[in-house]
C-alpha cells in the first residue's frame, strides 16, 4: 500500500445557540480532543461568531460557527466525519481540503443584527392617506392612452457617433 502524506484540511462546524459561550468553549475542546483521537493535528481554531441560518435546522434559527484548520492523513478524514456526524453538540459540519476551500483567501463575515419591529423609530414612515389619493389621480387609468413623444426630426438626421 502506498504511503499517504499528511494534508491540510479545513473543518467548519455549527454549534446550536442553546449553548452559552462557556459551553461553546467546552464543545470546541471536545471537537479538538476528537481531532487528536483520530490522529489529526489542529493548527488553528477560530470562532466566526453567531450567525443566522438560511433555513431552520433542528428548530434552530442561529448557530455559533467555528473554523478549524488541521493536518491529517486522507484516511483519517472519513473517521473524523463519522465521529462528527454522531456528535450531538454539532448541528452541521463540513470538511474540505485547504486547497479546495481556498483557505488563503481573506474574507469577512457580517454578523446578524436583529431588528426590533416594536421600536417605532426604526420602522419606515407610512404615507399620509391624502398623499396616496393625490398620486392615484395623477396616474392614467387603464383605458386611457399614454402620450408618447415622437422622436425629433433633427435627431433622426444626425449620424450615430462612433468611439
Amino acid at each position: 500500500m502506498p504511503e499517504q502524506s499528511a494534508r491540510r484540511y479545513e473543518l467548519l462546524y455549527i454549534i446550536p445557540t442553546t449553548f452559552t459561550d462557556e459551553e461553546v468553549g467546552t464543545v470546541e475542546a471536545k471537537v479538538g480532543s476528537l481531532l487528536a483521537k483520530v490522529g489529526a493535528t489542529p493548527e488553528s481554531t477560530q470562532r466566526l461568531g453567531k450567525l443566522r441560518f438560511a433555513y431552520p435546522i433542528k428548530d434552530q434559527r442561529h448557530g455559533h460557527y467555528v473554523l478549524v484548520m488541521f493536518t491529517a492523513e486522507p484516511s483519517v478524514v472519513a473517521k473524523l466525519d463519522e465521529q462528527l456526524r454522531i456528535t450531538s453538540e454539532v448541528l452541521r459540519h463540513l470538511i474540505l481540503s485547504a486547497e479546495e476551500a481556498g483557505s488563503d483567501a481573506k474574507y469577512e463575515l457580517v454578523p446578524f443584527v436583529e431588528v426590533d419591529l416594536n421600536n417605532k423609530e426604526d420602522r419606515p414612515r407610512r404615507r399620509a392617506p391624502e398623499a396616496a389619493k393625490e398620486e392615484s389621480k395623477e396616474e392614467p387609468k387603464e383605458g386611457e392612452d399614454k402620450k408618447e413623444e415622437a422622436p425629433k426630426a433633427e435627431d433622426a438626421s444626425k449620424p450615430a457617433e462612433t468611439v
